[in-house]
């Protein structure tokens, strides 16, 4: 994979280069955006708020298939950067696994491209119509409900940490706290398992969540 660091030299954008190469990545950094392509996977700008608008815009036109994201080590500095067009917003603080599984993760969904439906076990979820059924059974959501149900599907069983869940379903306000996405889960939850129905919603302490299939646990387990 080929990262390329937006920036001028900090701490955060040398942690995250050091991050990515450990881990078999080829990373460059650069103090600002070439006027020509490069062979990249993931862009990655280390935020200046005051020229984020025009540099997320360029590094769109410049690198258009790749994935865009925004570096901050300040969770007041990262509000905003998804409604400016960035694909996630990245906080400097992140362990290396979580850093390298989010952009990996990100990455399939980008080209992957949007998905109308999807099935988990006897889970179904039309997107399109915004249907979701389990056993036959229909299921109403709230909108945030269904928005957390699709970004956990779209992981496909991988952990989506608890960071990436506020920052897609609450971005820019930064009032918002921890507790509300664990709410939102246990809501989801109750909402997903009926009774003497296996759990598809699983929790990892201390991370975030995931939707695992019950049939390969129990599988697993045998």
């Amino acid at each position: 994979m080929r990262a390329l660091i937006i920036g001028k030299a900090s701490p955060c954008v040398a942690r995250l280069s050091r991050l990515l190469r450990e881990r078999g990545w080829q990373v460059d950094i650069l103090a600002a955006l070439p006027p020509a392509p490069r062979m990249t996977d993931v862009v990655v700008l280390s935020e200046d708020t005051r020229q984020l608008r025009e540099r997320l815009s360029r590094a769109r036109r410049i690198f258009a298939d790749a994935l865009v994201v925004t570096l901050a080590a300040e969770q007041a500095d990262r509000a905003g950067a998804l409604a400016l067009g960035a694909d996630d917003q990245m906080d400097a603080a992140l362990t290396g696994d979580l850093v390298v599984d989010r952009l990996l993760a990100l990455l399939r969904l980008k080209r992957q491209g949007p998905r109308l439906a999807y099935v988990l076990d006897d889970l179904t979820v039309d997107v399109r119509q915004r249907r979701v059924r389990r056993a036959g059974r229909d299921i109403l959501l709230s909108s945030r409900e269904f928005q957390l149900l699709v970004l956990l599907l779209q992981a496909e069983g991988a952990v989506v940490p608890r960071s990436a869940i506020l920052d897609r379903l609450w971005a820019g306000d930064l009032d918002v706290a921890d507790n509300a996405v664990d709410a939102l889960a246990s809501r989801l939850r109750r909402r997903l398992d009926g009774p003497g129905q296996p759990r598809l919603l699983h929790t990892l302490r201390g991370v975030g969540y995931c939707l695992l299939s019950a049939v390969m646990e129990t599988r697993a387990a045998a």
